[in-house]
């Protein structure tokens, strides 16, 4: 899992923003963590990411994985 790293646009959220995180969301994001492929793990990473922004309304590029 080396090289992955979150980043938030702190313009649109910060580390003290309440974001709706259903548990499927958590669910999907550690299941994640184990896709031993690391273009595929960073690929549904992005998904579940875009999917948290949708639910609360965030502009894209708010939340990102890389």
């Amino acid at each position: 899992m080396k090289g992955i790293e979150f980043h938030y646009n702190k313009e649109a959220v910060t580390t003290q923003s309440e974001l709706l995180v259903s548990v499927a969301d958590l669910r999907d994001l550690i299941q994640a963590f184990t896709i031993p492929d690391e273009a595929q793990r960073l690929q549904e990473l992005q998904v579940v990411l875009a999917s948290i922004m949708r639910k609360n309304k965030l502009p894209n590029g708010s939340l990102s994985v890389e």
